[in-house]
């Protein structure tokens, strides 16, 4: 099988949670809180504390209301859910955490956020959030795609949301607290409509030094109309890596997803 990964270690749907176990990595989704993303993130063996990624803001399905509005299944390494009346009444969103769409190329995971939403509508305007939540020391963005180079963009008691530079890549780098492990999160850049990144005051200017930041990244995607028959799809994708050496692979991995086709899914 591609990426050098057994079947085994893609999904497994157990009373309706689906667990993704590979060799350094595991993490849960539950597809009735798309919200949540990917929880209970363990890399070799330890917690990474604070951390969801990959969340979509869909709403939350309600138990007695999953039959009607969701279904979910795994077609090899993708877990699948569709929702109904999301994001907007009239239009059907599909979400597809890839587990084997990226190459790994020396990464400890990568699990890419592919996004559908279609519409019975003949004219509508869906809008639709994911977002990320990582303990961080640092955050880089990645400003020099040419030569993989990167520049931080917080914490910084100067900076704010509105300074974060929105002419460079969407392409962010976090360092995660008491650990030897960076973050690397991107979305497609034919597919972002804005990208940013949010923490509260006092992790910005934190009462003690050494106290964790606590950093959410959001992507809005899907801004512009939505013709009936028409399929809009977005990629968002996220690679945990070791710190050593992490800009430069993050720089390479950056390169491989802007240049990988957008899958046909049906």
């Amino acid at each position: 099988m591609a990426l050098g990964i057994m079947a085994a270690h893609f999904w497994q749907v157990e009373s309706g949670i689906a667990s993704l176990k590979q060799p350094r990595f595991t993490a849960f989704v539950n597809p009735l809180r798309p919200s949540s993303g990917l929880t209970n993130l363990h890399v070799d063996g330890r917690p990474l504390p604070d951390f969801n990624s990959l969340c979509v803001e869909l709403g939350d399905v309600e138990p007695h209301d999953a039959a009607s509005i969701i279904e979910h299944y795994v077609r090899g390494g993708d877990l699948v859910a569709a929702y109904a009346d999301r994001p907007a009444r009239g239009m059907r969103a599909e979400i597809y955490w890839r587990a084997a769409s990226h190459e790994l190329a020396g990464a400890i995971a990568a699990v890419e956020l592919l996004a559908s939403v279609q519409t019975s509508l003949l004219d509508s305007c869906p809008r639709l959030l994911t977002r990320s939540t990582v303990t961080a020391d640092q955050v880089l963005q990645l400003s020099d795609v040419e030569r993989g180079g990167f520049k931080p963009v917080a914490p910084n008691p100067r900076d704010d949301v509105s300074n974060v530079p929105s002419d460079q890549p969407d392409c962010y780098l976090f360092h995660l607290v008491a650990a030897d492990y960076s973050y690397l999160e991107m979305v497609h850049p034919s597919d972002a409509q804005a990208s940013h990144s949010q923490w509260p005051v006092a992790a910005v200017r934190p009462l003690v030094k050494s106290a964790p930041n606590r950093f959410e990244l959001h992507h809005q995607l899907f801004a512009e109309r939505l013709e009936k028959g028409v399929i809009l799809r977005a990629r968002v994708l996220g690679v945990l890596l070791d710190r050593d050496g992490d800009q430069a692979a993050a720089a390479r991995h950056y390169a491989a997803f802007i240049s990988e086709r957008l899958p046909l899914t049906t």
